[in-house]
């Protein structure tokens, strides 16, 4: 059972929604903030005092790690926690995010700022801290909450939301894949004389309908998706590749694969068997859980069955 993480601004009413939450659910509430206190005998303000923001950091980190190990929890983390890509790839690799979007307006209007070491900065710090924050939670988000008109109107959309909750795909598309539409179709069949763009167009209403997202990247270059496949680690729940001519030998992207906690589904347009030699053997094939080959821009669309079905 998925942890849920609630994730936001101090005073947006984490703590607040979730004990609610976790009462209807009949789960364990931690409140990271109570359990670094408790774990260290020393309150926040102290805590920051002492260790300064990158002690308190650290100790941030440690804690959410050590939660993220665990299943079943509402959680309710720092205002901070998103600043860290290791916290929050270790976040998602058990859990949930749910962003409380609430305006900044509305959170400055019933702040309470006694114990918050990076409330006492004043509005002008507290309203750019959150202007640098909103891009990290829009991108850790699973879930975006912005009903505050009650906390239990809060957590109802909560409840809502996380029962609608897919799967987070990356499709990624190697050398050439660009130019999809304007190769053999003798090749390729006559159902693939499409372009990139309504291939993506394809997948991303599929895993609508499936209420999953999708994000298509593409690129010519190996260490582009090299790059990409590190940066999906705790990001998506899985990534569909097609590496083009670079799954026959770049050991680079097996690599990468390899070293991810995120599973790879391979999909080749054709059918590998039936042209030179050397394509029928894909080095890359062996990071991936599955690999699908001769289906067209359909096995696109399976491979994230196989996911959408349970698959890991």
């Amino acid at each position: 059972m998925k942890n849920i993480i609630l994730i936001g601004m101090m005073g947006c009413g984490k703590t607040t929604a979730g004990h609610m939450l976790a009462q209807q659910l009949g789960r364990p509430f931690v409140d990271c903030d109570e359990l670094m206190e408790g774990t260290t005998g020393r309150t926040i303000s102290q805590i920051f005092a002492q260790d300064g923001e990158r002690g308190f950091r650290s100790l941030e980190s440690q804690v959410l790690e050590q939660l993220s190990s665990q299943e079943g929890l509402v959680i309710a983390t720092g205002g901070g926690a998103v600043l860290s890509r290791k916290n929050v790839i270790s976040l998602r690799r058990n859990g949930i995010l749910v962003f409380l979007d609430r305006s900044i307006d509305e959170i400055c209007a019933s702040l309470d700022t006694e114990g918050r070491p990076l409330a006492q900065e004043g509005h002008h710090a507290f309203v750019e801290r959150h202007h640098h924050r909103l891009p990290l939670y829009l991108s850790a988000a699973d879930v975006i909450i912005q009903d505050f008109s009650t906390p239990e109107a809060t957590v109802a959309e909560i409840l809502e939301k996380i029962s609608e909750v897919g799967k987070k795909f990356l499709i990624i598309n190697g050398p050439n894949l660009n130019l999809l539409g304007k190769g053999d179709v003798e090749l390729y069949g006559r159902e693939n004389h499409e372009n990139y763009a309504s291939l993506c167009t394809m997948i991303e209403e599929y895993a609508k309908v499936h209420n999953s997202t999708a994000t298509c990247y593409q690129s010519n270059h190996e260490g582009d998706i090299v790059d990409q496949i590190q940066a999906a680690d705790g990001v998506y729940d899985a990534i569909i590749i097609n590496p083009g001519a670079y799954a026959h030998y770049s050991y680079a992207i097996l690599d990468a694969l390899l070293a991810v906690n995120t599973p790879a589904f391979e999909v080749l347009i054709g059918n590998i068997h039936a042209r030179e030699p050397f394509r029928s053997v894909s080095v890359t094939a062996s990071g991936c859980v599955g690999q699908i080959y001769g289906l067209g821009l359909q096995g696109y669309l399976r491979a994230m069955d196989f996911f959408l079905k349970g698959g890991q």
